[in-house]
């Protein structure tokens, strides 16, 4: 990581929070001319107030009152002082309504609009006036009466455009230098460790983004200690099962050879144990070797496995593998023709095979294995059960475990759990996940989940 200034996330904070005053500063600024200084402005609201206060004495000595000496945001009527309408421009209702309001002593109509008496030689002089923020355009005060309400309606709206603009910037900000922080936890998802950390202008996200560092070295040291030790093991037990193949053939051999001389009933029995262990050995080492492939095999790249063609398969390799103890296997099928699984083929069958198989050695003679398979909410689902003793409890929490053994029923006559561990590295590395139970008989029950690639109807 390199060097780069960096400023923490409250002095940004406060520097938008600050940009934010300037702008209200302004905004109130350019409304102040907009309404008080320009021709479209507004006149303040004691304007006509103002204006009638100044030219107060024409009012009361000139010989006729005329709009020139008021606003045009007034009316007026002379009456004389019997209450008789002399002249001037309100409406009809408003002659008399005014009138009554000045003898009751009343002085407003309205929220707004405020009534001033002038005594003059003839009667009375009754103004009406609004006492409010006008427009000086008339067109706008006809549609626009009140120019407080449009004036702060205005600054508040100016003032969220503003608002959501510099929080859409600062949010920019922030999301480019979270980047980094996103783009470094990704690649470590990805298992790939080999890419540099970037820097943040952000001292809080260079924080995390150091410790991310730093983590990335450590882990890819651990990985790779892993990796050579996993390396040097396989190694150590491809060497060991070579080595081991040499002896065995040279046993079996005898053994063959043992068998074709004169011997004692003893000894043939004797003779058939060797031979039987011997076989057994080879099945070790051919799971082994299995376990060896599947590990170093990860990498390959992915077929397009039928479901339906890999299950046809199964159903002859099973069906024959079921006669040699004269088992029936019952298959029971709902998947659509079209449906299918990115993977291995040969490992996929592997797998499945390793499980018809332990379900055939520990199931009863002349008994039935079940095979159901289906499709659920895209997933390929297979259930093979048999009429055996049933997983005992160890077996059910450790039987996908490499070399997992005991002396209980499943584990009799030479069962050595690689079968199931083998299946389960498989169905793994396909996404799927391999669960061992009992059925309701007790027999055994494996289920087996994997992710289709096609929609099935």
């Amino acid at each position: 990581m390199g060097l780069k200034k960096s400023q923490k996330l409250h002095t940004i904070f406060i520097k938008y929070i600050f940009t934010v005053g300037i702008f209200v500063i302004v905004l109130l600024t350019v409304n102040y001319y907009l309404f008080f200084r320009t021709s479209f402005g507004a006149y303040p609201a004691n304007y006509s107030e103002r204006i009638i206060e100044n030219n107060l004495n024409e009012l009361k000595n000139s010989p006729k009152v005329t709009m020139d000496l008021l606003t045009p945001m007034c009316s007026f009527g002379v009456y004389s002082n019997n209450g008789d309408y002399l002249y001037g421009n309100f409406s009809n209702n408003e002659k008399k309504a005014i009138w009554d309001k000045y003898r009751k002593g009343v002085t407003y109509v309205g929220l707004s609009s405020h009534i001033m008496n002038v005594h003059r030689e003839e009667g009375i002089l009754l103004i009406k006036y609004l006492l409010s923020m006008q427009y000086k355009n008339e067109r706008l005060r006809n549609i626009l009466p009140n120019a407080e309400i449009t004036m702060t309606f205005m600054f508040f709206a100016e003032l969220i455009l503003i608002i959501i603009l510099l929080s859409n910037k600062f949010a920019r900000k922030v999301n480019r230098e979270l980047e980094s922080l996103l783009k470094a936890t990704k690649k470590i998802e990805e298992q790939d460790l080999n890419f540099d950390v970037d820097v943040s202008n952000i001292e809080e996200i260079n924080m995390i983004l150091q410790g991310i560092d730093k983590m990335k070295g450590s882990l890819k040291s651990a990985l790779e200690r892993q990796w050579t030790a996993e390396q040097q093991k396989k190694e150590q037990i491809s060497a060991l099962v070579h080595d081991v193949k040499t002896p065995l053939t040279v046993v079996k051999g005898n053994a063959g050879l043992l068998g074709e001389t004169d011997m004692t009933e003893e000894q043939k029995i004797y003779c058939r144990y060797i031979e039987e262990s011997s076989n057994q050995m080879e099945i070790y080492i051919q799971n082994l070797f299995s376990i060896i492939k599947e590990e170093s095999n990860l990498d390959a790249p992915k077929e397009t496995v039928y479901i339906m063609e890999m299950l046809n398969s199964l159903k002859e390799q099973g069906d024959a593998l079921a006669k040699t103890k004269n088992i029936e296997l019952i298959w029971k099928t709902d998947i659509e023709k079209s449906a299918y699984i990115k993977g291995y083929k040969d490992e996929l069958e592997r797998a499945l095979m390793n499980i018809i198989a332990n379900a055939v050695d520990f199931s009863p003679a002349d008994s039935t294995i079940t095979v159901e398979s289906a499709a659920d909410n895209f997933q390929f689902i297979i259930r093979i059960t048999d009429q055996g003793k049933g997983f005992s409890q160890k077996m059910l929490k450790h039987g996908q475990e490499q070399f997992s053994m005991e002396s209980e029923s499943r584990t009799k006559n030479g069962h050595h759990g690689l079968g199931l561990y083998v299946a389960d590295t498989i169905i793994k590395k396909h996404n799927g996940k391999l669960i061992l139970s009992n059925n309701i008989n007790g027999g055994g029950l494996v289920t087996v989940k994997i992710p289709m690639s096609a929609k099935v109807k």
